[in-house]
């Protein structure tokens, strides 16, 4: 895959229009860079030494991956709802009860996302089981150079 900075240039469409956005998410709107990253992120999870039943993400760079990644999968989705997010569902997920899940995200930053997704898991699942985080813009990450980081910070192993 091109480094984060070398897709820049395909923020526009085949006919020239201008995806607008984040830079990471106009990337996810370009469907060639979308499909890459999908079978990228399938190839990567299918050969993981952890088994789990379901992907969990939140927020709509997950949405615009995580559905097509589980259906080659054969993986539960779990959708997290950002804490403030206005919406007409009352619950704070959708989705079946994990036994053990991933978390499969654009980037980690702060690690706030991941935090919030294994909490409001945890919160009404406590017996759920997080066994790892993907990154699928990993030149973006904040544990690209040290995944051993992640484990130490958010508890989780970095997939």
């Amino acid at each position: 895959m091109k480094a984060f900075a070398e897709q820049l240039i395909n923020r526009r469409t085949e006919d020239g229009k201008w995806l607008q956005g984040c830079d990471h998410t106009t990337l996810l709107l370009n469907h060639k860079i979308r499909n890459k990253i999908i079978f990228q992120c399938m190839n990567d999870l299918k050969n993981i030494d952890f088994s789990f039943d379901t992907i969990a993400c939140c927020g709509t760079s997950g949405l615009l991956v995580v559905p097509q990644i589980s259906e080659l999968l054969k993986k539960n989705i779990l959708v997290v709802r950002k804490k403030k997010e206005k919406r007409y569902s009352p619950f704070q997920y959708e989705g079946p009860i994990p036994n053990k899940y991933i978390i499969v995200d654009d980037l980690i930053c702060s690690g706030k996302t991941v935090k919030h997704i294994i909490y409001t898991i945890k919160e009404d699942c406590p017996r759920a089981e997080c066994i790892g985080v993907y990154s699928f813009f990993k030149d973006k990450c904040a544990y690209r150079t040290n995944s051993s980081l992640c484990k130490r910070d958010l508890g989780i192993d970095y997939l």
